[in-house]
Order: C-alpha cells, then structure tokens, then sequence
C-alpha cells in the first residue's frame, strides 16, 4: 500500500510483544497457534510469501529480542529498518530461526548490512527494549490494543483486528481519505 499511494498515506509500524517476560514451553501443534499460522500461509500464498510449517515441538517464548533489535536499526536508517524487519519475519515465519535468541537475531540483522558496533552499543544498553516497552504502553493505553495485528487508522479513529485480506486495509484507507 505505501508504494500504491506513496505519500499519500503514512505507515508507521508499532511494536506489540504479546509476552513481557520469556515463556517455556509454548505449544504449536495442534493448537490455535498451527491454525494461524495455516491459515497466514493460505492468504499469503498468492503473494508469494511462504510460511514454513514450525517443525519444532514448541515455539520461541517471546519476541522481544527481534523487536528490540528492529528498533536499533530504525535509528540508522528506514532502509534499514524495513530491511530488517523482512528479514527476522523471514527468519521465523519461513526459516524457523529462533528470533527470542539475542544471537540469532544479532546474525539476522548482521546479513542485512547493520552497523554492527552501533547497533550493539544500543541494543545492549536496552534502547531498542525500551522503544518497544513504550510502543506497547501505548498501544494499550490509547487505543485498547491486546493482540496482534491490529492496524489503527487514525483519522477515522477505526481499529482492524486480526489478519485481514488486503481489500479490508485498503478500503479503510479509502475511507479515510474520503
């Protein structure tokens, strides 16, 4: 959509951990989880997006890692942020790397050409982490957010919950710019 309207539109992503604190023991097969995923793989497909099936008995607890780490990249570029951000969701939903491991996500954004000491500087001083925390509170206290993904079109003050085909996100725009 933001090539489509260009800058007719902002998009502006938030981060949303669903877990504060790491989990043990998070469940994927046969569970709502391995629904969802299913059902994010049937209605990417024609875009050529592939979600690998999770092969691992249990998923990783928490993402605050990978989202800590998107937001020290922001800090160096928005090229490198979106590059990043394709990246870890490639890494997870496609390659089923672990994004909760500090390391894995630091090899992640690494191969997408990172300043490395910068970014390490940042994301061991929990800038990143408190960027994150600060999404979250947000979300929470303006707009209600409890689960993801939730997309907000503040003109109209609207709040699309869940996955959703791309001519619903499209049709709220419209209506906003109506």
């Amino acid at each position: 959509m933001r090539e489509e309207l260009g800058p007719v539109v902002t998009i502006e992503s938030r981060a949303f951990p669903l877990r504060p604190e790491p989990a043990h023991g998070v469940g994927f097969k046969s569970t709502y989880r391995e629904a969802g995923w299913r059902r994010c793989a049937e209605m990417s497909a024609a875009d050529g997006i592939r979600f690998t099936p999770w092969p691992h008995a249990e998923l990783p607890g928490w993402s605050l890692p990978a989202l800590a780490a998107a937001k020290c990249v922001a800090k160096q570029s928005d090229e490198l942020f979106e590059r990043v951000h394709h990246a870890l969701y490639e890494a997870f939903f496609t390659e089923s790397r672990n994004i909760a491991d500090a390391k894995e996500v630091a090899a992640i954004v690494a191969a997408a050409g990172a300043d490395m000491e910068r970014f390490t500087a940042d994301f061991e001083a929990g800038i990143g982490r408190d960027a994150v925390i600060g999404d979250y509170e947000a979300a929470v206290s303006e707009h209600g957010v409890r689960s993801i993904p939730t997309v907000i079109v503040p003109d109209t003050g609207r709040a699309l919950v869940g996955l959703a085909d791309y001519a619903v996100y499209r049709a709220a725009v419209e209506e906003a710019l109506a």
